[in-house]
Formats: structure tokens, C-alpha cells, sequence
């Protein structure tokens, strides 16, 4: 268990901890604090691959697979709910099928992220720019007809294989040879 603790996990569980009270927000109707939670999320997500890279680390996969998690949660989910409930409840059916395209998008997204190793761009939109997307469209309340729009353009371009460009490729060849290294290390 310690050596499960170290501050890129910490802050990889922040970003969970930002998303779960990013749902309950978003119960509440507080659709601008979800999203400054969801903000706070995408914060915490940025921050807790550089001290993976630079601080002392698992290699049994335990943080990568939280980081997933967190993400779905916070970029996935709590966006999903936060439209469903601010917005796209108007049109029930198609609302929910709107909301929860984005979530599945999210989650397949997340799980073919380390099957792909291209190392100067991301195959598909990653989640936490979608979720941060959604979050602020909860929030500020466009025409239903733009949210729904908005909503399932952002799960058809996580999916996608648009290539969208990293900020940082050196760091994403390590990370994707090191993900390429933890996926097959796994016993699965």
C-alpha cells in the first residue's frame, strides 16, 4: 500500500475527490461550482502526470488505472449529469441518450488511450478537455438545441481518430512507452 502512496496518486485522487463533489453540485443545481469542480479535476489531471514523471512511482500499473477512473468520473460523469440536469432534461430521450454518449465515449476513450502509442498527437479528443466542455455548457446555459449538438459532437470526437496535438511529445513517448511497458506486464 505505500508504495501506492506518492503525490502524483494524491493528486490523481484529487482529481476524483473534485468530480465526485462535482456531482453532487450538479444534484444541487449548482451548475457553475460543478463546472469550477470539473475545473479544479482537469487541474489536478495536469499536474498529476508530471509528478508521476518526476517523483517516485509504482510500476505495477496502479496509478495509470486510477488516473482512468478519476477521469471517467470527473470528465465523464459529472459533465453527463450536470447537462442532463441543467439542460438537455427537456428533451428526455434524447437528452439521455446524449448524456450518456458522452460517458461511454469518455470510458471507450480511456481505454483505448493506452493501446495507441503515437507519440506526437492524441488519437481522438482526450476527456478532460470534452468534460471541461460540457461542464462549462451546463453551466452557462445555451439553447437546448446547441447543448445537445455540443454534447454528442464532443463523444463522436473522443472516439474519433482525428489526431488532436499534444502540448508536450517528448513526455508523451515516455508515457506512451511507459504504458506500453505496464500493458504488457499485466497478467490479464
Amino acid at each position: 500500500m505505500k508504495d501506492w502512496v506518492n503525490p502524483a496518486n494524491a493528486l490523481t485522487s484529487g482529481n476524483l475527490a473534485a468530480g465526485f463533489v462535482a456531482l453532487i453540485l450538479a444534484a444541487q443545481g449548482e451548475f457553475a461550482w460543478a463546472a469550477g469542480m470539473v475545473g479544479i479535476a482537469a487541474a489536478c489531471d495536469a499536474v498529476d502526470g508530471i509528478a508521476a514523471r518526476h517523483g517516485p512511482s509504482s510500476s505495477d500499473g496502479f496509478g495509470s488505472d486510477l488516473d482512468s477512473l478519476a477521469d471517467l468520473v470527473s470528465f465523464g460523469a459529472a459533465p453527463a449529469l450536470a447537462l442532463y440536469l441543467a439542460l438537455l432534461h427537456e428533451v428526455p430521450i434524447l437528452g439521455i441518450a446524449a448524456c450518456l454518449c458522452l460517458l461511454l465515449c469518455g470510458a471507450w476513450r480511456l481505454a483505448r488511450y493506452p493501446l495507441v502509442s503515437r507519440t506526437r498527437s492524441y488519437v481522438g479528443l482526450p476527456i478532460p478537455p470534452a468534460g471541461v466542455t460540457a461542464a462549462l455548457i451546463a453551466a452557462v446555459g445555451p439553447p437546448v438545441e446547441i447543448a445537445l449538438s455540443v454534447t454528442l459532437a464532443l463523444g463522436v470526437l473522443m472516439v474519433s481518430v482525428i489526431p488532436f496535438p499534444t502540448l508536450f511529445p517528448a513526455r508523451r513517448a515516455r508515457h506512451a512507452a511507459e504504458q506500453l511497458e505496464e500493458a504488457a506486464a499485466r497478467p490479464d
